[in-house]
């Protein structure tokens, strides 16, 4: 008895340390970055380490004119930091910077800083200690998931749970891409809940005083987590009255902590993202749809496995609601959708897919769990159709999150064709989805405009021209960013035309490079380059009237794209080929 006891726990170890090792390298293999809220949250771990400060002052960031924004003056359109009198503050929740710490510290001995030595920020040391962080956080959570599974199920099933709440969800797509505030969350978030079900089934005693620590920190680094709070305190309150006091008060004397810290350096009882007038109902119903089923920010479209655990729920609902624990998720997600359909904007600007409900996937992964050991129960351990449609669906959920964190283009998509804070509409568009963007051309520009003379092509006047796989204009030019790029225009009526392209190539800055660059228009090609300088060029190629059509496509085939950050040039993830600085049609042959 005694060995095999001692063999399943070598077992569990072992399984444990490849779940880490494995989620681990592949997210920090995985090349997308996000890091959009996060910026500056790593050089205030560093003001905190050698400056003893939250106040940003010693660094040499440019105080830009202040700009009144989500309830606060910003540093110009630096939107994550704000001005608080003379001083400069990260704007964002402070606890996961001050969590971040001690592995700030331990990257700053190997001369990794988010600070150059002139003070001025380093973004790409910021983006090197976020992607080692974040994926270090949830290679973590993955194997909580497992711990949490294993309570209950098998290893082999235990090891699923984990893998596809790793995989197969927001942790994949979102929390593990850069630090962001729920990174720190759902991890500490995913403990708490498995020290609550370890101690409801007896296998470890509830600590009340770590417990209350733990959440008190969830708050800290989001405060939407102040829902799972609420509901685990009126739990504790049901079903272990005898922690709750210890509980309650260690709670309290976090709070009072936090609030000192606010009115000290803010002077209010809490700091300005905290605070409950952020929040505007005004486009609820919208909001609350499109945080569930618009292509792309919808729950239930980039994780469809939840469609089978909501399944599992209805099905043997009386079986896995006689655990209180499993009650209390029902409330923390339905509260947590209606509020974030409060918040503006309610799409979560730049990101990828539902980013606002990746605090939920602790829950979902416990009501998982449940649903699943349930489910098993009753049909007797075999292997069911609904098991299996689960399986597939989990598949796709696995396919769709990976896709967030491989592919440069669902991350373009925010900026390209147009910018999803500006047109916020496109996030219901089906035919454009987030998740396919890549794979999929997007619908082609409407009205189609006509190509008549020269446009220069770094100007607003040449976005209705350029199709898909191109970055933004950058006044003489713009770069392509992918490894084909595609422009689309109309003629007055097919005459013989001379076609010119004045282009230069991304030759590594350096390191050399060639970029090998196919022209094709309306199926036929006109050119195959070998581009090894950067100044531009310029190109000329003799058009006739048979091949022109009401809708002309000009494809650039770029098969030897590479991004900044793949050469150490720089943290541009933007795939470079060429860029182009005007193009033109004239009729007649030349």
């Amino acid at each position: 008895m005694v060995e095999n006891l001692r063999s399943k726990l070598r077992q569990d170890s072992l399984i444990t340390v490849e779940i880490f090792v494995g989620t681990f390298l592949l997210f920090w293999f995985a090349p997308i970055r996000q890091i959009t809220d996060s910026n500056y949250s790593m050089l205030l771990s560093e003001s905190l380490i050698h400056h003893r400060s939250f106040a940003l002052d010693a660094y040499a960031i440019p105080r830009l004119k202040p700009k009144w924004h989500d309830n606060t003056f910003k540093n110009g359109d630096m939107y994550q930091l704000e001005l608080v009198g003379p001083h400069l503050y990260y704007y964002l929740p402070p606890g996961s910077s001050i969590l971040s710490i001690p592995y700030v510290t331990w990257m700053n001995t190997f001369g990794v800083s988010a600070a150059n030595s002139d003070n001025t920020y380093n973004p790409e040391g910021e983006a090197r200690i976020q992607r080692g962080l974040a994926s270090l956080l949830m290679a973590g959570l993955a194997c909580v998931f497992f711990f949490h599974a294993r309570l209950f199920l098998s290893t082999s099933w235990s090891a699923l749970i984990a893998l596809g709440s790793t995989f197969g969800t927001q942790v994949f797509s979102t929390a593990s891409r850069a630090l962001w505030s729920d990174t720190w969350g759902i991890l500490l978030l995913g403990i708490c809940l498995y020290l609550l079900v370890a101690d409801a089934y007896g296998k470890r005693k509830l600590n009340p005083y770590l417990l209350a620590t733990l959440l008190s920190w969830t708050y800290f680094v989001r405060p939407t987590n102040a829902i799972s709070i609420a509901v685990v305190v009126i739990y504790l309150l049901l079903q272990r009255r005898e922690k709750f006091l210890s509980f309650v008060v260690t709670g309290c004397c976090w709070l009072i902590l936090f609030v000192a810290y606010s009115i000290c350096h803010f002077r209010q009882i809490l700091p300005n993202y905290f605070q409950p007038g952020r929040l505007n109902f005004g486009s609820f119903w919208t909001a609350f749809a499109g945080n569930l089923i618009s292509p792309s920010r919808g729950l239930l479209i980039f994780v469809p496995v939840l469609l089978v655990l909501a399944y599992f729920i209805s099905k043997h609902w009386r079986s896995i609601f006689k655990n209180s624990l499993a009650t209390a998720a029902m409330p923390v997600i339905i509260i947590h959708l209606l509020i974030v359909s409060g918040f503006t904007p309610w799409n979560g600007g730049f990101c990828y897919g539902p980013r606002y409900s990746t605090g939920l996937v602790p829950w979902f992964a416990l009501l998982g769990v449940y649903g699943l050991r349930a489910h098993l129960d009753a049909a007797k351990m075999k292997f069911s159709r609904p098991v299996a449609i689960g399986s597939l669906l989990l598949a796709v959920s696995i396919v769709i999150n990976a896709r967030g964190a491989s592919s440069y283009e669902t991350w373009m998509w925010n900026a390209w064709p147009d910018n999803v804070d500006l047109v916020p509409q496109k996030i219901w568009d089906w035919r454009r989805p987030q998740f396919l963007a890549g794979l999929i051309a997007p619908p082609v520009p409407e009205p189609l405009q006509v190509l008549s003379g020269q446009v220069a092509f770094g100007t607003k006047a040449a976005d209705s021209f350029a199709w898909y796989g191109w970055s933004w204009g950058e006044k003489d030019f713009r770069w392509s960013d992918g490894r084909e790029a595609a422009i689309v225009f109309a003629v007055p009526e097919p005459l013989d035309s001379i076609l010119s392209i004045r282009l230069g190539g991304f030759v590594g800055n350096g390191k050399p490079l060639v970029q090998n660059v196919k022209i094709v228009l309306n199926g036929t090609q006109l050119d195959d380059l070998a581009v090894n300088e950067e100044p531009a060029r310029e190109y000329t190629y003799r058009v006739e009237r048979h091949l022109l059509r009401d809708e002309n496509q000009l494809i650039f085939k770029l098969s030897d794209a590479r991004s900044p950050e793949s050469l150490g040039i720089s943290s541009d993830q933007r795939r470079l080929a060429i860029r182009v600085e005007w193009i033109s049609l004239t009729s007649g042959s030349g």
